[in-house]
């Protein structure tokens, strides 16, 4: 009986040690982030993100993707939309499919819940092969620089601004880390600045087809200007089971990353305290891209 006794107490000094282990090394991160600098912070946690394809942006307390991200030599089709909830992403999709000179474009608007953050995109695509029937069964390659535009949008959640992001690009994205949304709560006022009247008139009549009416659009020169807020095209259809399992995952983690850094306020701040004290939650941070790197690297 005394033997049971002795790995009690050594059981409850183990528990009692390892309590003070966590007490202490998370009291040295917190003071470890309030004296690191905001550079120091920035270029940890960028190069962190770099080879996901995404930076962070101090002033605007967003993540975006870079132009030059890997998710570039992808390009994109269909199926990247089927599959996309199975990395956790529940999102309303907008492609606008148009002919201009010859050539099939996809210009294709997202937003909605990425995981741990809230957020939209743009995307514009050329395909190499020609179908005017059915230009979604083509696959789509991302426009080289020479044909890439200047895009602009406003995500809203409700009336609270989320993101604001403009570029000359082929991909323009904002995401807001630990921010639960639902789709439908999210609107996204867009503008595209076309090259010339020829391809913003094909866009706009593209738009129509699509079912936006006339009062929706307002032309501008070469730009194009609407809102996004529901999806008029046909969306990818899924389990409403498993967009409800998804999207509970979804709100728990943005609840827990706001629970275990609630000592901070800046983003800045809980991403460098996650870092040393949740090795997992911040590798989790890095996975806004649609498809896995493994993925990416069997098909090159």
């Amino acid at each position: 009986m005394k033997y049971l006794y002795l790995a009690a107490a050594i059981l409850a000094v183990v528990i009692i040690l390892i309590i003070i282990w966590i007490i202490v090394s998370r009291r040295r991160a917190r003071c470890l982030v309030c004296i690191r600098t905001d550079e120091e912070k920035c270029r940890d946690l960028n190069g962190a993100l770099l080879q996901f394809g995404f930076q962070y942006d101090l002033c605007c307390d967003l993540f975006y993707s870079t132009k030059d991200a890997w998710q570039r030599d992808m390009g994109y089709g269909r199926v990247y939309d089927e599959h996309a909830i199975g990395m956790n992403m529940i999102i309303d999709c907008e492609p606008i499919y148009f002919t201009c000179e010859g050539k099939n474009y996809l210009l294709e608007l997202w937003k909605g819940q990425y995981g741990m953050a809230s957020g939209a995109e743009i995307g514009f695509y050329v395909s190499d092969e020609v179908s005017e029937h059915h230009p979604e069964r083509l696959f789509y390659h991302s426009v080289t620089d020479e044909f890439s535009l200047n895009m602009r949008f406003v995500l809203r959640k409700r009336n609270r601004l989320l993101a604001m992001r403009e570029a000359q690009t082929w991909w323009l994205t904002g995401f807001v880390l630990g921010e639960y949304s639902r789709r439908e709560e999210l609107h996204m006022d867009v503008a595209i600045n076309f090259p010339d009247c020829r391809m913003r008139n094909a866009f706009y009549q593209a738009l129509l087809r699509a079912g936006y009416s006339k009062e929706d659009i307002c032309l501008c020169g070469t730009r194009v200007s609407f809102c996004f807020t529901r999806p008029r095209t046909v969306q990818p259809r899924h389990c409403r089971l498993r967009v409800l399992w998804v999207q509970w995952k979804n709100r728990r983690n943005c609840r827990k990353y706001l629970r275990v850094t609630r000592c901070f306020v800046r983003t800045i701040d809980r991403v460098d305290y996650l870092g040393m004290c949740f090795p997992r939650l911040y590798r989790m941070l890095g996975k806004f891209s649609r498809i896995p790197a493994k993925r990416c690297r069997r098909r090159r």
